[in-house]
């Protein structure tokens, strides 16, 4: 019960602090908005509140980040129901029946199952986070260097091989990241390495400018080409025939129930798993649900089920992304890799030593979690048509012009530094590119964010064993990850094929 306690601390620190408190809803809210306008997800808002980070307590920073990231990955299901268009890839499988709810009427009633059912698998998933990441740090504390760097290594090959379309376009990206995670001084021997005489790059490459180029200018780029010639906003479908369209009655929700529990499973357990979350698990679910159900024909017409699993699903694994990178000093997706990047930035130290070093930073971030989803759901359950209609009705043009002017001011706030905005370009072309070519960039920014532990703990172990690879074989913990690693390349290029011998 230490940790219910220390939950319950936090809350009172939060709720103690206006400033603070203000921070954590105005994240919420955003993340709301952010998540059901398309092509503007949680990672984006994450990355374009970096730069501000800096001005602001390490918990404010990560809580409001935190906060926005929750909320942002329900928000992409309200434009899914009203609009057919998901505001984020994990909101992609909930339009299958809430976009048809909407064209009966029924949208209310669609937002109010998408609302319930994010709610209490993401409360769930919380609560495992709270009660059960301690523990396991725990065990990770008998991890030395040779195994940390193997399970960094599992890690790394894990998302780039389930990340993207192609396994070897992943590793590539991946390598990408590793390679540019060396620019700046060795951490072992001190020496210069692809520094070019430019002292901005002693330090390695901004994370700033990086993490803002690759993702929020590429989505411009993007963005740009995609909607040139588009018509801005969207035609919201018709109001409710009768009372009970937008209502979601004890009866319904009893329904829904019994989709809520194995699919919240479903969530959890793919959201420990670096490099899946969000965007995978709600279509595992959704086949689980329809599987199971007496009437799966009704599963693509309007079904409340369909929509519960999807967002228990993907709300799931909001909380579970957290559990690798407390224990581990793994990220989970791609956003909880950048919340990492802002507690690198603060000196916050990863592993398992976190609970003891900063248990104040930890627990106040699971209070911003519970905050979070309390919002969505009075957001979602009495609001969400309302930003259905202030999002569509939003000129894309003047988005993306916003954030465009927002990126270039974030990043030179930092150092006032025209180098890191030469990199923000320069990483903003790179991403457009690796885009344009399907190029997956997940891999790259995690493989750049971790790939100096990597390094580290693989040259520290290197050198403890005299740089012998025997004692690597001879240790079992080792040798299973290793092993897992290989089965996991093997059987991805054996599937990668099979689809394409199937498309052929």
């Amino acid at each position: 019960m230490t940790q219910l306690v220390l939950v319950l601390e936090a809350l009172g620190s939060i709720f103690g602090d206006l400033g603070l408190l203000l921070l954590v809803i105005g994240g919420g809210l955003a993340g709301i908005i952010l998540g059901a306008t398309p092509g503007l997800t949680a990672v984006v808002g994450i990355v374009l509140l970096f730069p501000f980070s800096f001005h602001v307590s390490p918990l404010a920073a990560v809580a409001m980040m935190y906060a926005l990231h929750k909320t942002a990955v329900y928000g992409g299901s309200i434009t899914a129901i009203l609009l057919n268009t998901p505001g984020t890839a994990a909101a992609a499988c909930t339009q299958l029946d809430g976009y048809p709810l909407t064209l009966m009427g029924k949208s209310g009633k669609a937002l109010r199952v998408a609302a319930v059912s994010s709610a209490i698998a993401d409360f769930g998933s919380e609560l495992v986070l709270i009660f059960a990441t301690y523990h396991l740090a725990q065990l990770v504390w008998l991890f030395g260097p040779m195994q940390l760097a193997a399970v960094l290594f599992f890690a790394l090959t894990l998302i780039a091989a389930v990340t993207g379309q192609s396994v070897v376009k992943g590793l590539l990206a991946a390598m990408l990241g590793m390679l540019l995670a060396t620019v700046g001084l060795d951490p072992i021997s001190g020496g210069e390495r692809f520094v070019f005489e430019r002292f901005e790059l002693m330090d390695g490459l901004g994370l700033i400018p990086v993490l803002i180029g690759l993702f929020v200018v590429s989505e411009v780029f993007v963005q740009l080409e995609k909607r040139t010639g588009e018509k801005d906003g969207g035609q919201l479908a018709p109001p409710p025939k009768q009372p009970d369209d937008s209502r979601l009655t004890w009866k319904e929700f009893r329904s829904i129930l019994p989709t809520i529990g194995p699919s919240f499973l479903i969530g959890q357990i793919i959201g420990v798993i670096p490099g899946l979350g969000a965007a995978v698990a709600p279509w595992v679910a959704y086949g689980q649900a329809r599987s199971f159900s007496r009437r799966p024909e009704e599963f693509g017409r309007g079904a409340l089920k369909g929509i519960a699993s999807a967002e228990s699903a993907n709300n799931a694994t909001s909380g579970a992304n957290l559990i690798p990178l407390l224990t581990l000093g793994i990220p989970g997706s791609t956003g909880i890799a950048i919340i990492m990047a802002v507690f690198m930035v603060h000196g916050v130290q990863f592993g398992p030593r976190i609970f003891e070093q900063s248990p104040d930073l930890v627990y106040g971030v699971f209070a911003s979690g519970l905050i979070a989803i309390a919002l969505y759901f009075l957001v979602g359950f009495f609001l969400a048509r309302y930003v259905g209609e202030l999002v569509a009705r939003i000129p894309i043009g003047f988005v993306y012009s916003l954030v465009a002017v927002i990126s270039v001011a974030g990043t030179y706030s930092v150092q006032s530094s025209i180098f890191d905005i030469g990199v923000l370009v320069a990483f903003g072309i790179l991403g457009y590119v690796l885009r344009k070519a399907q190029f997956p960039l997940p891999p790259l920014v995690i493989a750049f964010i971790i790939g100096g532990r990597f390094e580290s703990s693989l040259r520290t172990a290197l050198m403890i064993t005299e740089y012998r690879l025997a004692p690597f074989l001879s240790d079992p913990f080792v040798v299973v990850v290793l092993m897992l690693t290989i089965v996991l390349l093997v059987w991805n290029v054996w599937r990668e094929s099979s689809l394409d011998r199937t498309y052929q």
